[in-house]
């Protein structure tokens, strides 16, 4: 360690304090964002996808149009997380997006109710955040366990 010395009698003061990044809670609140925030516009366009689904609206007039909708949005998020390539993720992320896809067609225009609607929006999620973001995730929670076991 260096030491910090006076202009006026040349003594030296104490340890010289260098700035550091944020530590504590702040610090993983911070990571934590970085992790779970979509980075791309393809996985923002997908999430903005998913997270619309939730809404559902109880007007009859508009019951024609808004019939095709969360299919579409479902459509949607398959294409956004395909052109998202990210190798083997991607094949995993569309197989659990198509799983919901499936139980949403046969809700959506067979009347079968297999699954609650919000179990299936939270499916899509989470094959979005799994093409894109799961990884970098499951890392961090990897590597503060082996730093609490060490």
């Amino acid at each position: 360690m260096e030491s910090a010395t006076s202009k006026c009698c040349k003594t030296k003061i104490g340890p010289r304090q260098i700035a550091g990044g944020a530590n504590g809670s702040m610090s993983f609140l911070s990571t934590l964002l970085l992790i779970l925030i979509p980075k791309c516009p393809l996985c923002l366009t997908a999430y903005m996808s998913a997270v619309v689904m939730f809404f559902d609206i109880e007007n009859e007039q508009l019951i024609p149009m808004l019939m095709h909708a969360k299919p579409v949005m479902g459509a949607i998020i398959l294409l956004m997380i395909l052109l998202n390539r990210r190798g083997k993720r991607t094949v995993i992320s569309l197989g659990i997006a198509a799983v919901a896809m499936t139980f949403l067609l046969l809700k959506t225009y067979y009347a079968t109710y297999v699954l609650p609607d919000w179990l299936l929006y939270t499916i899509f999620i989470f094959a979005i955040w799994y093409n894109g973001n799961f990884q970098y995730f499951y890392r961090f929670i990897r590597s503060g366990r082996q730093k609490d076991f060490a």
